[in-house]
Protein backbone atom coordinates (compact mmCIF):
# COMPACT_ATOMS: atom_id res chain seq x y z
CA UNK A 1 0.00 0.00 0.00
CA UNK A 2 2.80 2.39 0.87
CA UNK A 3 4.43 1.95 -2.56
CA UNK A 4 1.16 2.59 -4.40
CA UNK A 5 0.55 5.69 -2.31
CA UNK A 6 4.07 6.97 -3.03
CA UNK A 7 3.53 6.55 -6.78
CA UNK A 8 0.24 8.45 -6.81
CA UNK A 9 1.58 11.17 -4.50
CA UNK A 10 4.64 11.61 -6.70
CA UNK A 11 2.45 11.78 -9.81
CA UNK A 12 0.20 14.44 -8.25
CA UNK A 13 3.17 16.59 -7.19
CA UNK A 14 4.80 16.19 -10.62
CA UNK A 15 1.70 17.38 -12.47
CA UNK A 16 1.28 20.23 -10.01
CA UNK A 17 4.91 21.27 -10.52
CA UNK A 18 4.52 21.24 -14.31
CA UNK A 19 1.42 23.39 -14.01
CA UNK A 20 3.26 25.80 -11.70
CA UNK A 21 6.50 26.22 -13.67
CA UNK A 22 4.65 26.87 -16.95
CA UNK A 23 2.75 29.85 -15.48
CA UNK A 24 3.14 33.03 -17.51
CA UNK A 25 4.68 31.35 -20.57
CA UNK A 26 2.04 32.82 -22.89
CA UNK A 27 1.37 36.55 -23.01
CA UNK A 28 -2.24 37.45 -23.82
CA UNK A 29 -5.12 39.50 -22.50
CA UNK A 30 -6.64 36.39 -20.94
CA UNK A 31 -3.38 35.48 -19.18
CA UNK A 32 -3.10 39.04 -17.84
CA UNK A 33 -6.58 38.74 -16.33
CA UNK A 34 -5.78 35.34 -14.87
CA UNK A 35 -2.59 36.75 -13.32
CA UNK A 36 -4.76 38.94 -11.09
CA UNK A 37 -6.61 35.96 -9.65
CA UNK A 38 -10.33 35.77 -9.03
CA UNK A 39 -13.06 33.84 -7.21
CA UNK A 40 -11.35 30.50 -7.90
CA UNK A 41 -8.17 31.73 -6.20
CA UNK A 42 -10.20 32.86 -3.21
CA UNK A 43 -11.93 29.48 -3.13
CA UNK A 44 -8.59 27.66 -2.88
CA UNK A 45 -7.44 30.07 -0.15
CA UNK A 46 -10.68 29.36 1.74
CA UNK A 47 -10.05 25.62 1.45
CA UNK A 48 -7.21 26.06 3.95
CA UNK A 49 -9.83 26.73 6.64
CA UNK A 50 -11.80 23.65 5.57
CA UNK A 51 -8.70 21.45 5.75
CA UNK A 52 -7.50 22.72 9.13
CA UNK A 53 -10.84 23.09 10.91
CA UNK A 54 -12.75 20.05 9.63
CA UNK A 55 -11.34 17.77 12.40
CA UNK A 56 -12.35 20.40 14.96
CA UNK A 57 -15.89 20.77 13.64
CA UNK A 58 -16.47 17.06 12.99
CA UNK A 59 -14.10 15.02 15.17
CA UNK A 60 -16.46 12.03 15.12
CA UNK A 61 -18.69 12.66 12.13
CA UNK A 62 -20.82 15.20 10.29
CA UNK A 63 -24.44 15.90 11.01
CA UNK A 64 -26.73 18.67 9.82
CA UNK A 65 -25.75 21.29 12.47
CA UNK A 66 -22.02 20.67 12.03
CA UNK A 67 -22.44 20.90 8.25
CA UNK A 68 -24.08 24.33 8.58
CA UNK A 69 -21.29 25.49 10.92
CA UNK A 70 -18.70 24.16 8.49
CA UNK A 71 -20.24 26.17 5.64
CA UNK A 72 -20.23 29.37 7.70
CA UNK A 73 -16.65 28.95 8.91
CA UNK A 74 -15.25 28.30 5.43
CA UNK A 75 -17.23 31.04 3.64
CA UNK A 76 -16.73 33.70 6.34
CA UNK A 77 -13.04 34.64 5.76
CA UNK A 78 -13.63 35.68 2.14
CA UNK A 79 -16.79 37.56 3.12
CA UNK A 80 -15.08 39.52 5.90
CA UNK A 81 -12.06 40.27 3.71
CA UNK A 82 -14.32 41.69 1.01
CA UNK A 83 -16.39 43.76 3.42
CA UNK A 84 -13.44 45.36 5.21
CA UNK A 85 -11.01 45.84 2.30
CA UNK A 86 -11.69 49.58 2.12
CA UNK A 87 -11.39 49.94 5.89
CA UNK A 88 -7.92 48.39 5.80
CA UNK A 89 -6.90 50.85 3.08
CA UNK A 90 -7.85 53.78 5.38
CA UNK A 91 -5.45 52.69 8.13
CA UNK A 92 -2.47 54.46 6.61
CA UNK A 93 0.92 53.12 5.60
CA UNK A 94 2.05 52.21 9.12
CA UNK A 95 -1.20 50.47 9.96
CA UNK A 96 -1.22 48.44 6.74
CA UNK A 97 2.39 47.42 7.31
CA UNK A 98 1.56 46.00 10.74
CA UNK A 99 -1.54 44.27 9.37
CA UNK A 100 0.60 42.73 6.64
CA UNK A 101 2.88 41.29 9.30
CA UNK A 102 -0.12 39.81 11.11
CA UNK A 103 -1.32 38.47 7.77
CA UNK A 104 2.00 36.68 7.25
CA UNK A 105 1.54 35.03 10.65
CA UNK A 106 -1.98 33.96 9.67
CA UNK A 107 -0.83 32.50 6.33
CA UNK A 108 2.04 30.68 8.02
CA UNK A 109 -0.33 29.19 10.63
CA UNK A 110 -2.64 27.94 7.88
CA UNK A 111 0.33 26.52 5.98
CA UNK A 112 1.42 24.57 9.06
CA UNK A 113 -2.12 23.29 9.59
CA UNK A 114 -2.49 22.16 5.96
CA UNK A 115 0.86 20.32 5.99
CA UNK A 116 -0.01 18.61 9.28
CA UNK A 117 -3.42 17.60 7.89
CA UNK A 118 -1.84 16.23 4.72
CA UNK A 119 0.51 14.10 6.79
CA UNK A 120 -2.36 12.77 8.91
CA UNK A 121 -4.59 11.92 5.92
CA UNK A 122 -1.90 10.11 3.93
CA UNK A 123 -0.65 8.27 7.01
CA UNK A 124 -4.15 7.03 7.86
CA UNK A 125 -5.34 6.16 4.37
CA UNK A 126 -2.11 5.47 2.51
CA UNK A 127 0.04 3.78 5.11
CA UNK A 128 3.02 6.11 4.60
CA UNK A 129 5.14 7.88 7.18
CA UNK A 130 3.49 11.11 8.32
CA UNK A 131 6.74 13.01 8.79
CA UNK A 132 7.97 12.04 5.33
CA UNK A 133 4.75 13.23 3.71
CA UNK A 134 4.98 16.62 5.44
CA UNK A 135 8.61 17.08 4.37
CA UNK A 136 8.05 16.00 0.75
CA UNK A 137 4.99 18.21 0.16
CA UNK A 138 6.55 21.20 1.93
CA UNK A 139 9.80 21.04 -0.02
CA UNK A 140 8.02 20.30 -3.31
CA UNK A 141 5.79 23.37 -3.18
CA UNK A 142 8.71 25.58 -2.09
CA UNK A 143 10.75 24.36 -5.04
CA UNK A 144 8.19 24.94 -7.78
CA UNK A 145 7.09 28.30 -6.33
CA UNK A 146 10.54 29.62 -7.17
CA UNK A 147 9.60 29.39 -10.87
CA UNK A 148 7.07 32.23 -11.01
CA UNK A 149 6.17 32.96 -7.40
CA UNK A 150 2.57 34.05 -6.94
CA UNK A 151 1.77 33.41 -10.62
CA UNK A 152 2.54 29.74 -10.01
CA UNK A 153 0.15 29.50 -7.08
CA UNK A 154 -2.60 31.32 -9.01
CA UNK A 155 -2.24 28.86 -11.89
CA UNK A 156 -2.33 25.81 -9.65
CA UNK A 157 -5.43 27.27 -8.01
CA UNK A 158 -7.30 27.29 -11.32
CA UNK A 159 -6.44 23.64 -11.90
CA UNK A 160 -7.30 22.73 -8.33
CA UNK A 161 -10.99 23.59 -8.65
CA UNK A 162 -11.73 20.58 -10.87
CA UNK A 163 -9.61 18.31 -8.67
CA UNK A 164 -11.20 19.63 -5.48
CA UNK A 165 -14.79 19.12 -6.61
CA UNK A 166 -14.05 15.59 -7.81
CA UNK A 167 -13.79 14.33 -4.22
CA UNK A 168 -17.13 15.67 -2.86
CA UNK A 169 -18.85 14.86 -6.16
CA UNK A 170 -17.66 11.25 -5.87
CA UNK A 171 -18.89 11.10 -2.28
CA UNK A 172 -22.25 12.61 -3.21
CA UNK A 173 -22.79 10.22 -6.14
CA UNK A 174 -21.80 7.27 -3.96
CA UNK A 175 -24.12 8.49 -1.22
CA UNK A 176 -27.00 8.91 -3.65
CA UNK A 177 -26.55 5.36 -4.95
CA UNK A 178 -25.66 3.55 -1.74
CA UNK A 179 -26.89 5.75 1.10
CA UNK A 180 -30.20 6.92 2.41
CA UNK A 181 -31.55 10.50 2.68
CA UNK A 182 -32.74 9.60 6.19
CA UNK A 183 -29.13 9.77 7.41
CA UNK A 184 -29.10 13.54 6.81
CA UNK A 185 -31.53 14.08 9.68
CA UNK A 186 -30.34 11.09 11.69
CA UNK A 187 -26.72 10.06 10.92
CA UNK A 188 -25.75 6.44 11.49
CA UNK A 189 -22.57 7.46 13.28
CA UNK A 190 -23.28 8.80 16.79
CA UNK A 191 -21.55 12.12 17.40
CA UNK A 192 -21.33 14.58 20.25
CA UNK A 193 -22.84 17.96 19.53
CA UNK A 194 -20.38 20.83 19.52
CA UNK A 195 -20.79 23.27 22.37
CA UNK A 196 -22.00 26.82 21.80
CA UNK A 197 -18.62 28.10 22.98
CA UNK A 198 -16.80 26.01 20.39
CA UNK A 199 -19.10 27.22 17.62
CA UNK A 200 -18.59 30.87 18.63
CA UNK A 201 -14.82 30.37 18.85
CA UNK A 202 -14.70 28.91 15.34
CA UNK A 203 -16.84 31.68 13.84
CA UNK A 204 -14.89 34.43 15.61
CA UNK A 205 -11.61 32.85 14.57
CA UNK A 206 -12.65 32.59 10.91
CA UNK A 207 -13.87 36.20 10.87
CA UNK A 208 -10.70 37.57 12.47
CA UNK A 209 -8.44 35.54 10.19
CA UNK A 210 -10.38 36.74 7.16
CA UNK A 211 -9.66 40.37 8.06
CA UNK A 212 -5.89 39.82 7.77
CA UNK A 213 -5.71 36.84 5.37
CA UNK A 214 -3.11 37.81 2.73
CA UNK A 215 -3.97 35.00 0.30
CA UNK A 216 -7.46 36.45 -0.08
CA UNK A 217 -6.39 40.09 0.34
CA UNK A 218 -3.80 39.93 -2.44
CA UNK A 219 -6.44 38.76 -4.90
CA UNK A 220 -8.89 41.49 -3.87
CA UNK A 221 -6.21 44.17 -4.37
CA UNK A 222 -5.85 43.32 -8.05
CA UNK A 223 -9.47 42.84 -9.16
CA UNK A 224 -11.88 45.54 -10.34
CA UNK A 225 -14.80 44.73 -8.02
CA UNK A 226 -13.38 43.22 -4.80
CA UNK A 227 -16.73 42.73 -3.06
CA UNK A 228 -18.14 40.76 -6.00
CA UNK A 229 -15.03 38.60 -6.29
CA UNK A 230 -15.05 37.89 -2.54
CA UNK A 231 -18.75 37.02 -2.63
CA UNK A 232 -18.34 34.55 -5.50
CA UNK A 233 -15.33 33.00 -3.78
CA UNK A 234 -17.39 32.54 -0.63
CA UNK A 235 -20.30 31.04 -2.59
CA UNK A 236 -18.04 28.50 -4.34
CA UNK A 237 -16.53 27.58 -0.97
CA UNK A 238 -19.96 27.13 0.59
CA UNK A 239 -21.13 24.90 -2.27
CA UNK A 240 -17.99 22.77 -1.97
CA UNK A 241 -18.42 22.28 1.77
CA UNK A 242 -22.14 21.51 1.41
CA UNK A 243 -21.53 18.84 -1.25
CA UNK A 244 -18.61 17.36 0.70
CA UNK A 245 -20.55 17.16 3.97
CA UNK A 246 -23.72 15.78 2.38
CA UNK A 247 -21.69 13.17 0.54
CA UNK A 248 -20.08 11.97 3.76
CA UNK A 249 -23.39 11.86 5.61
CA UNK A 250 -25.11 9.91 2.83
CA UNK A 251 -22.27 7.51 2.02
CA UNK A 252 -20.75 6.83 5.44
CA UNK A 253 -23.56 7.89 7.72
CA UNK A 254 -21.60 11.00 8.71
CA UNK A 255 -18.21 9.43 9.38
CA UNK A 256 -15.16 11.62 8.79
CA UNK A 257 -11.65 10.23 9.35
CA UNK A 258 -12.23 8.91 12.85
CA UNK A 259 -11.26 5.25 13.46
CA UNK A 260 -14.80 4.05 12.82
CA UNK A 261 -16.10 0.98 11.03
CA UNK A 262 -16.46 3.00 7.84
CA UNK A 263 -12.83 4.13 8.02
CA UNK A 264 -11.66 0.53 8.33
CA UNK A 265 -13.82 -0.46 5.36
CA UNK A 266 -12.28 2.36 3.36
CA UNK A 267 -8.80 1.23 4.33
CA UNK A 268 -9.69 -2.30 3.17
CA UNK A 269 -10.46 -1.06 -0.36
CA UNK A 270 -8.08 -1.99 -3.22
CA UNK A 271 -4.75 -0.19 -3.02
CA UNK A 272 -5.11 1.29 -6.50
CA UNK A 273 -8.52 2.72 -5.61
CA UNK A 274 -7.13 4.36 -2.48
CA UNK A 275 -4.14 5.63 -4.44
CA UNK A 276 -6.45 7.14 -7.07
CA UNK A 277 -8.40 8.95 -4.35
CA UNK A 278 -5.17 10.14 -2.69
CA UNK A 279 -3.95 11.52 -6.03
CA UNK A 280 -6.75 14.07 -5.98
CA UNK A 281 -6.36 14.70 -2.25
CA UNK A 282 -2.63 15.40 -2.53
CA UNK A 283 -3.14 17.66 -5.55
CA UNK A 284 -5.65 19.76 -3.62
CA UNK A 285 -3.72 19.81 -0.33
CA UNK A 286 -0.44 20.78 -2.02
CA UNK A 287 -2.17 23.52 -4.02
CA UNK A 288 -3.77 24.94 -0.88
CA UNK A 289 -0.39 24.82 0.87
CA UNK A 290 1.39 26.61 -1.99
CA UNK A 291 -1.28 29.32 -1.89
CA UNK A 292 -0.52 30.03 1.77
CA UNK A 293 3.26 29.77 1.28
CA UNK A 294 3.09 32.15 -1.67
CA UNK A 295 0.98 34.62 0.34
CA UNK A 296 3.40 34.58 3.29
CA UNK A 297 6.37 35.02 0.94
CA UNK A 298 4.77 37.95 -0.89
CA UNK A 299 4.14 39.71 2.41
CA UNK A 300 7.71 39.01 3.48
CA UNK A 301 9.01 40.54 0.25
CA UNK A 302 6.87 43.64 0.79
CA UNK A 303 8.09 44.08 4.35
CA UNK A 304 11.72 43.14 3.75
CA UNK A 305 13.32 42.87 0.33
CA UNK A 306 12.02 41.23 -2.85
CA UNK A 307 15.55 40.08 -3.68
CA UNK A 308 15.30 37.66 -0.74
CA UNK A 309 12.34 35.78 -2.22
CA UNK A 310 14.18 32.44 -2.39
CA UNK A 311 15.37 32.71 1.21
CA UNK A 312 11.90 33.67 2.43
CA UNK A 313 10.19 30.87 0.46
CA UNK A 314 12.44 28.12 1.78
CA UNK A 315 12.61 29.71 5.24
CA UNK A 316 8.82 29.70 5.63
CA UNK A 317 8.60 26.20 4.15
CA UNK A 318 11.23 24.64 6.41
CA UNK A 319 9.84 26.33 9.53
CA UNK A 320 6.32 25.14 8.63
CA UNK A 321 7.56 21.60 8.04
CA UNK A 322 9.29 21.43 11.42
CA UNK A 323 6.29 22.81 13.33
CA UNK A 324 3.82 20.59 11.44
CA UNK A 325 5.88 17.54 12.38
CA UNK A 326 5.63 18.24 16.11
CA UNK A 327 2.15 19.77 16.16
CA UNK A 328 -0.19 17.53 18.19
CA UNK A 329 -3.39 18.99 16.68
CA UNK A 330 -3.80 21.02 13.49
CA UNK A 331 -6.10 23.59 15.07
CA UNK A 332 -3.74 24.61 17.87
CA UNK A 333 -1.53 26.96 15.89
CA UNK A 334 -4.64 28.53 14.37
CA UNK A 335 -5.88 29.44 17.86
CA UNK A 336 -2.72 31.49 18.47
CA UNK A 337 -2.91 33.16 15.07
CA UNK A 338 -6.61 33.90 15.61
CA UNK A 339 -5.95 35.80 18.84
CA UNK A 340 -3.38 37.97 17.06
CA UNK A 341 -5.77 38.46 14.13
CA UNK A 342 -8.63 39.42 16.47
CA UNK A 343 -6.42 42.06 18.08
CA UNK A 344 -5.48 43.38 14.63
CA UNK A 345 -9.17 43.48 13.71
CA UNK A 346 -9.91 45.53 16.83
CA UNK A 347 -7.03 47.90 16.10
CA UNK A 348 -8.87 49.00 12.97
CA UNK A 349 -11.95 50.25 14.85
CA UNK A 350 -11.10 53.97 14.40
CA UNK A 351 -11.38 53.68 10.59
CA UNK A 352 -14.49 51.52 10.42
CA UNK A 353 -16.67 54.62 10.49
CA UNK A 354 -15.14 55.98 7.28
CA UNK A 355 -12.32 58.15 8.61
CA UNK A 356 -8.80 57.89 7.20
CA UNK A 357 -6.24 57.78 9.99
CA UNK A 358 -2.57 56.87 9.89
CA UNK A 359 -2.84 54.38 12.71
CA UNK A 360 0.01 52.90 14.73
CA UNK A 361 -1.64 49.59 15.70
CA UNK A 362 1.38 47.85 17.20
CA UNK A 363 0.65 48.78 20.82
CA UNK A 364 -3.14 48.12 20.57
CA UNK A 365 -2.44 44.70 19.04
CA UNK A 366 0.06 43.82 21.77
CA UNK A 367 -2.41 44.93 24.46
CA UNK A 368 -5.20 42.91 22.86
CA UNK A 369 -3.10 39.76 22.44
CA UNK A 370 -1.79 39.86 25.99
CA UNK A 371 -5.25 40.50 27.40
CA UNK A 372 -6.86 37.75 25.33
CA UNK A 373 -4.22 35.18 26.26
CA UNK A 374 -4.36 36.06 29.95
CA UNK A 375 -8.15 35.71 30.04
CA UNK A 376 -7.99 32.37 28.20
CA UNK A 377 -5.32 31.09 30.60
CA UNK A 378 -7.32 32.16 33.63
CA UNK A 379 -10.39 30.32 32.34
CA UNK A 380 -8.48 27.07 31.87
CA UNK A 381 -4.91 26.46 30.81
CA UNK A 382 -5.72 22.93 29.63
CA UNK A 383 -8.15 24.29 27.02
CA UNK A 384 -6.30 27.45 26.01
CA UNK A 385 -5.16 25.97 22.68
CA UNK A 386 -8.53 24.46 21.85
CA UNK A 387 -11.60 25.99 20.23
CA UNK A 388 -13.96 26.29 23.19
CA UNK A 389 -15.59 28.93 25.42
CA UNK A 390 -12.31 30.19 26.85
CA UNK A 391 -10.93 30.75 23.36
CA UNK A 392 -14.11 32.55 22.28
CA UNK A 393 -13.93 34.91 25.26
CA UNK A 394 -10.19 35.39 24.68
CA UNK A 395 -10.86 36.42 21.08
CA UNK A 396 -13.55 38.89 22.14
CA UNK A 397 -11.29 40.36 24.84
CA UNK A 398 -8.42 40.68 22.37
CA UNK A 399 -10.68 42.53 19.93
CA UNK A 400 -12.17 44.86 22.55
CA UNK A 401 -8.92 45.72 24.33
CA UNK A 402 -7.13 46.39 21.07
CA UNK A 403 -10.07 48.43 19.77
CA UNK A 404 -10.30 50.54 22.94
CA UNK A 405 -6.55 51.18 22.94
CA UNK A 406 -6.60 52.10 19.26
CA UNK A 407 -9.54 54.49 19.70
CA UNK A 408 -7.75 56.26 22.57
CA UNK A 409 -4.52 56.51 20.57
CA UNK A 410 -6.39 57.86 17.52
CA UNK A 411 -8.04 60.65 19.56
CA UNK A 412 -4.86 61.69 21.35
CA UNK A 413 -3.23 63.58 18.44
CA UNK A 414 -6.43 65.62 17.94
CA UNK A 415 -6.54 66.52 21.62
CA UNK A 416 -2.85 67.45 21.60
CA UNK A 417 -3.28 69.68 18.52
CA UNK A 418 -6.21 71.51 20.17
CA UNK A 419 -4.20 72.19 23.33
CA UNK A 420 -1.24 73.37 21.25
CA UNK A 421 -3.45 75.80 19.33
CA UNK A 422 -4.82 77.23 22.57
Amino acid sequence: MGLVTAVFVGLALLILAIVAVTAGTRASDKSAVRARGGPLSIFVASLAYAVVLAPVIAPEGFNLPSMVLFIVVVALPATVSGLFKRARARMGADGQRVLSLVGAIAAFALLVGVLASAGAVLSLMGGVNRLLVIAVIGLAIATYLLACGRLSSLRTSRWTVVMAFFIPALLLVGGALLGSPATIASPLVPSTELGIGTAFALVLSAGAMGFVDPAIGQVLKSVEIPSKTALWGAVISAVFVAVFSLGLILLYGGAFVAPSLQAFLLAAAPAVGIGFFLFFAVFVLASVADTELSAATEVGCELADSSKRQILTFGFAIAAIVIAMVLPATGQILVIASVIAAAAFGAGLPVFGGATINLAPTIPIVVGVVGGIVVALVMGIESTLAFDSSTAIGLVVAFLLSGATSLIAAKRPAAESVSAAA
